[in-house]
């Protein structure tokens, strides 16, 4: 998947955690026979003696540090998952319900929605099985998220894209722009919409529409509330899929929304 840095993670905070962690373990025992008072008295010599024990506990026993670390990762897993539902609870609106965001099946019972961007191989990928996808179920409702997050040429090809929506040929422009192939210039994109019957003249004009940086900004920060930064991100029910997955994942979760 292609990423314009990715989940960071708060470094200092893991290791430290970490520590406190083999800590605890190793060295938790020989505090604990000792009062505060003592605790707060230790010489040089007796905190040397404490780091030893760490440092040969570690040593001989390396499964704790696999399992303190498996402990702190499950849990800082749980704990996103459950911000992100959170947030996509609150924001739930912004996703499936702006107006300004180009829908696939519109009556759908289901919704996904799609960040995405146009310079992004895997999002190319993706492509032909989602147009099959939106196709082949027609209760699929596909809200496209335009995330121009590769530079320039992905700015512009979004734009263009938005733009065509006023001459109803968003989905045929958006799918022929993801078949493009190679450097995606101004004349690919020109190419791809004349290739479907866009009047790439109006199409211009209408590229220059003042809304269209406005919608491009919302998408982003919607993004940002959600933790994406990369392409493709999908979000389906309370669920986000980071990435390029297999279509079947998305099938299943599409399926566990309608009950199944």
């Amino acid at each position: 998947m292609s990423s314009f840095g990715r989940a960071k993670s708060p470094l200092r905070g893991f290791l430290f955690g970490l520590l406190i962690a083999i800590l605890v373990i190793a060295a938790g025992g020989y505090f604990l026979l000792r009062t505060p008072k003592e605790q707060a008295a230790l010489t040089p010599a007796q905190v040397a003696a404490v780091q030893g024990i760490v440092r040969d506990y570690v040593r001989d026993h390396p499964e704790v540090v696999n399992e303190a670390l498996k402990t702190i990762l499950d849990q800082r897993r749980a704990a996103e998952e459950e911000r992100r539902k959170l947030n996509i609870r609150a924001l739930t609106k912004d996703l499936n319900q702006d107006p300004d965001s180009p829908v696939g099946n519109a009556d759908g019972d289901v919704t996904v929605v799609e960040f995405f961007d146009y310079a992004c191989p895997y999002c190319k990928a993706m492509a032909p099985k989602l147009q099959t996808l939106i196709s082949d179920d027609k209760k699929v409702r596909f809200v496209f998220k335009d995330f121009p997050v590769l530079g320039p040429r992905s700015d512009f090809a979004a734009h263009a894209a938005l733009a065509s929506r006023n001459q109803d040929k968003y989905l045929p422009f958006h799918f022929a722009l993801m078949g493009m192939q190679g450097h995606l210039s101004e004349d690919v994109v020109f190419a791809a919409a004349k290739s479907v019957g866009i009047d790439v003249k109006r199409l211009k004009q209408d590229m220059a529409a003042p809304e269209l940086d406005q919608i491009i900004a919302r998408n982003k920060k919607l993004a940002e509330g959600l933790n994406i930064d990369g392409t493709p991100d999908f979000v389906v029910g309370e669920t986000v899929i980071p990435g390029a997955v297999d279509i079947s994942y998305i099938k299943d979760l599409i399926k566990k929304e309608r009950g199944g």
